[in-house]
This record gives structure tokens, sequence and C-alpha cells, in this order.
């Protein structure tokens, strides 16, 4: 699939496991293309390329195949560093630890809204509501967690890291799917943090693939 020298991305900017992917391959000038597929609306042109119908997936220019954002986006700040650039994550130590922790409690965020926006596209009979409670719960306690761990305008050292990117596109995520599922005003020191971002080249290169 990927006969050129640059990395090959595959799926659709509204993951944001694809787009934190994609961000961070911005930031750092890692060139790449992109195919805007969907893992249910394209799986007949997905399944060739990947059968697992998994995304983010990359193919790197020697032809390895990578699945997990958080994988890539470590495989990718190698890269980088062969490129002499600053990595989005300190290089070892506690404030390593920190960062991947900051991230997960992102995924987790996105996780559980992800879930909650198919649990509401199944027919209103057909809906658990103490499952749609646990997973408002679930999603608010992550998003507790980022509020109450950013302190600054970064949550690590004051440097932008794979936890600030997560964070946002968690956020955006969720306005974007589940609107009705956000709660303007009751975390603002995220908002504010996605609003900063989204404004930044790395995340203009990349915008929600409202397709």
């Amino acid at each position: 699939m990927n006969d050129t020298k640059n990395h090959f991305l595959l799926g659709l900017f509204d993951s944001p496991y694809v787009r934190r992917v994609a961000i961070a391959m911005s930031y750092y000038d890692i060139a790449f293309d992109h195919q805007s597929l969907s893992v249910f609306r394209h799986v007949e042109a997905m399944t060739p390329v990947n059968p697992l119908l998994r995304v983010p997936l990359l193919i790197t220019p020697e032809g390895d195949r990578l699945h997990e954002s958080a994988f890539i986006l470590d495989y990718l700040d190698d890269v980088a560093l062969g490129l002499g650039k600053t990595t989005l994550i300190p290089a070892a130590g506690r404030a390593r630890m920190r960062v991947w922790q900051h991230a997960a409690h992102g995924q987790a965020a996105a996780d559980k809204a992800a879930a909650i926006y198919y649990e509401q596209r199944r027919p209103a009979d057909k809906q658990w509501p103490d499952w749609l409670n646990r997973l408002r719960s679930q999603f608010n306690t992550a998003m507790q967690l980022l509020e109450d761990a950013l302190r600054g305008e970064r949550f690590v050292e004051g440097l932008l890291t794979h936890a600030d990117i997560m964070a946002a596109v968690a956020v955006s995520f969720v306005r974007y799917t589940i609107p009705d599922e956000w709660t303007p005003g009751r975390f603002p020191k995220l908002e504010a943090l996605t609003r900063e971002l989204e404004e930044t080249p790395a995340f203009r290169a990349v915008p929600i693939d409202k397709s």
C-alpha cells in the first residue's frame, strides 16, 4: 500500500486517536499521506489495507504496519529524535510517567464518549440506562482528573506534550460527536487549553473530519 517514502496514515480525523497521531506528525514535520476511510462506512475499501478494521493504522516507509495510537506515538517520538527534534514527551523519569498517565486519562474520556455515542445510536427501547449512567460517570471522572491536573497552561513542566494533545482532541471529539454531553463551563481549564491548541498550526493542519 505504501509505495512512497512517506508514512501512510489510515483513518478519519473524527477519531481522536487518528487525529492525535496526525497532529504529532504535523508538529514533528514528518511527511505523511493520508486516506480517510471509516471502519463502518468503507469496510470494503478498508479491509484489503487494514483487515483488522481498527484505526489508526500507520504504515512506515519501510512497510511496517503499526496499530494503537500510543504505540504509534512512541515510534514517532523515535523518528523525531532521529530528525534532531524535541519530542512531545520527556525521555525518562517521573515527568515521562506523568505525561503518559494524563494522556491515559484523556484516552479514557474519549473511550467513554465514544461508548456513549454508540449506545445512544441504539433504538431507544434497546438502550441500557444504567450502562449509560456508568459511562457518563466514567467520562466525567476522567475529565475531572484532567481538569484538576492542569494547574498551568500545560500538564507537565510547562511543555506541550502528548498529554495536552490528547486532552484537547478528546474535548473537541466530545463537542463534535455528543455535544449534549458537554456542559460549557464545567471544565474551564480544559476548554481554555483546547481553544488555544485548536488555533495552533499543527492542529489546524488536521481539522476534525466532518464528512
